[in-house]
């Protein structure tokens, strides 16, 4: 018999490796075998981790027979494994390899968190293939084909309840011959997506795939006013509360008063009830309770970091150079090593953290003290709590308690309970109708991506599912749509390893952007049209000045136009175009006057190719071929008359040599005046006569 007694020599022991690098499990009785065994109890004692924790009962060493397989991360998604025989073995394995190795040797490895669903699904498939008398998932490659799709069809039906929920990819990824290390071999895999296809198309033939939705704009701005207004307000409370708290602190290193308690609650109780300001205490404490979602909150909206590299903020987490803040934290997406890395933030994120961290650090305090004063009385359990949570030192990682002290893993965020005090009303998470158009604007109007209200539509006065997640989809969506960043710098800082993951936040960006484009071109072409009517209307009456307008008087009279081809190798010859009647020569203007620019002495039709755009003196511009005077411009013009006349009178009553000085500006006025009074049909200005000097 052969001493198998490491993670190392099990898999040795229970795997084969191809010359590719993708890994095989053999069958059991091929292992015992080889290996001279004659049970699976020859590995029970094989040691996978030490677990650490903040729970005394689950800081202990993970062995592989162990039917729950503790996670070592912050979280509690553990692995469950159900049964003692070949099929829980195989789960077991896969589980460990993934961990190890991940899809094949030297590959990238799976956070035990990751794994979880493909336990569960790969659990739930054991079950029933032992329900239908399979012992091993290597037996399903040497069944029947009539009997291995009837085997999958059942288990699609029965178990995946595949007629009322589109199954995962969290389930389909595991049909797939190497990365299941051959357990599903390539005929059953096959055979699994042909009858999922099959299911799907008569299930779930109109499915759409839902992204995290965003969080509206309305929605968005009065959380982060909740937010904003509890930091502001703490940076009064803090200091008061530390005042307290230290009191607190002292009582209880100096004091005996509970000497034979043994609950920390009822330690720390004895001491705040001889607070003589134990209400105000009780109210900060509350107010805590507020800053801390502030702080969770601010860092999601700022930052766009994940739920879990927030919680994994230590304590003194933020720093500032040079005016640039930024926060660190552990980042572990998908396998076991977690780095430290810097994300970028903003001065919101620095203020609330310094001051969240001024608590944090005031109970770090408090737990000390208990150690110090009371670490041989209280618990086991309540020892080790503090013992590891001081070490941890995380900033989210206390728990918030007027007469307690404890520490906790996640911070405790899961529904953002806002805590009810004056601040409460701020959190207003009621849908208007302008929210409702936003939604519907970046195709995010659904309750929620799973579940029964899965791609439900939000109505007016209903309530916003508020989701960690969104937050990141949020900033990344506003960054993009209101150009404040491109596509690498939300990568860079959401630390994606591609640029199609980023895409992914940031298409409807996307959306929005076409959206406003749409918008606005459907109010040009409303424009265009509009100016056409008003164009031809007066054309009728031959009212319109400049170059182009003579020329549409003469149109509107004669109901011709003369035209000319720029594309044609004879640009300069003449073309003319006939119409009906009025109604006709208007489309043709509408038509054609998709460069026009509106300027306040005119319309300019040259668009682009205007050889004087935004000149100063608007009289060059009256004869110009390409310029149209309305009746909408005469205001400004009569503007210029009054402001030319008026100089010009000044200008008279200078001296000759006063005059001298200003002969080129004289000429400007008067060309004024001569454009002016052409377009306002006035001839009865007054004349100016220019001096003999001049």
């Amino acid at each position: 018999m052969n001493d198998i007694n490491s993670i190392t020599a099990l898999i040795d022991a229970a795997t084969v490796t191809l010359n590719n690098g993708h890994i095989v499990i053999k069958p059991l009785n091929q292992i015992f075998e080889e290996q001279d065994l004659e049970s699976i109890a020859a590995f029970d004692s094989i040691k996978l981790w030490e677990n650490t924790s903040l729970d005394f009962t689950k800081t202990k060493t993970v062995l592989f027979h162990h039917n729950i397989w503790l996670n070592y991360e912050d979280c509690n998604r553990n692995l469950n494994f159900n049964g003692n025989d070949e099929l829980n073995f195989q789960i077991k394995m896969h589980s460990l390899i993934k961990s190890i190795h991940g899809n094949f040797e030297g590959g990238k490895s799976f956070k035990i968190s990751t794994l979880q669903n493909s336990v569960t699904y790969l659990s739930c498939l054991a079950s029933f293939l032992r329900s239908r008398g399979i012992k091993s998932f290597h037996q399903l490659e040497f069944l029947p084909e009539l009997k291995l799709r009837n085997i999958l069809h059942d288990y699609l039906i029965k178990v995946i309840k595949i007629e009322a929920v589109k199954p995962t990819h969290s389930l389909t990824k595991l049909f797939i011959p190497y990365a299941s290390y051959k357990l599903l071999g390539e005929r059953t895999c096959s055979v699994f997506h042909e009858t999922l296809n099959k299911l799907n198309a008569i299930y779930h033939k109109n499915t759409v795939y839902l992204s995290h939705p965003i969080i509206p704009s309305g929605i968005l701005s009065s959380i982060l006013k909740y937010s904003n207004a509890v930091i502001s307000d703490s940076k009064d409370y803090i200091e008061r509360w530390l005042e307290l708290n230290n009191e607190l602190v002292e009582n209880i290193k100096e004091g005996s008063h509970a000497k034979y308690k043994t609950k920390i609650c009822d330690i720390v109780k004895t001491y705040t009830d001889q607070l003589s300001n134990y209400e105000e205490f009780q109210d900060l404490c509350s107010f805590m309770d507020s800053l801390k979602l502030a702080t969770y909150i601010s860092i999601l909206a700022y930052t766009g970091m994940r739920d879990l590299e927030v919680i994994s903020c230590g304590i003194d987490c933020v720093n500032e150079l040079d005016g640039d803040f930024s926060i660190q934290a552990l980042m572990s997406k998908t396998d076991n090593t977690a780095v430290e890395m810097d994300w970028f933030c903003n001065k919101e994120v620095f203020e609330a953290v310094s001051l969240y961290q001024r608590y944090a650090q005031g109970m770090h305090l408090r737990a000390k003290a208990l150690l110090s004063s009371y670490g041989d009385q209280i618990s086991i359990k309540q020892k080790h709590n503090l013992v590891e949570g001081l070490k941890m030192g995380k900033l989210f990682g206390v728990s918030h308690s007027v007469s307690s002290i404890s520490f906790s893993v996640g911070g405790r965020f899961e529904d953002f309970e806002v805590p009810n005090n004056k601040y409460s009303n701020l959190f207003n998470l009621t849908l208007t109708s302008d929210d409702i158009d936003e939604l519907d604007r970046v195709e995010s109007n659904y309750q929620t991506t799973r579940g029964k209200k899965r791609g439900e539509q939000y109505k007016e006065g209903d309530q916003f599912i508020l989701g960690k997640h969104k937050f990141r989809h949020t900033l990344a969506y506003f960054v993009i749509a209101n150009k404040l960043g491109e596509l690498d710098d939300i990568r860079y800082q959401y630390k994606h390893l591609t640029s199609l993951m980023t895409f992914v936040y940031t298409q409807r960006a996307t959306l929005a952007a076409k959206s406003l484009i749409e918008q606005v071109e459907g109010f040009e072409e409303l424009l265009v049209n509009q100016i056409a009517g008003e164009l031809t209307s007066q054309a009728d009456n031959q009212a319109l000045k400049g170059g182009a307008g003579e020329k549409f008087n003469k149109a509107s009279k004669e109901l011709v136009i003369g035209i000319t081809d720029s594309n044609s190798t004879n640009s300069n010859a003449l073309k003319q175009v006939h119409f009906k009647n009025l109604v006709e020569l208007k489309l043709f203007i509408a038509k054609n006057l998709k460069d026009i620019r509106g300027l306040p002495h005119g319309y300019c039709t040259a668009g682009e190719a205007c050889k004087i755009k935004g000149a100063a003196i608007p009289s060059g511009c009256v004869y110009c071929p390409s310029n149209i005077i309305a009746k909408r411009h005469q205001i400004h013009w009569q503007a210029i008359l009054n402001s030319a006349l008026n100089k010009l009178e000044k200008y008279k009553k200078l001296t000759a040599e006063q005059q001298s000085e200003y002969a080129l500006f004289v000429t400007h006025w008067q060309d004024s005046v001569s454009a002016a009074q052409y377009v306002l049909n006035n001839t009865n200005s007054q004349a100016y006569e220019q001096s003999e000097n001049i």
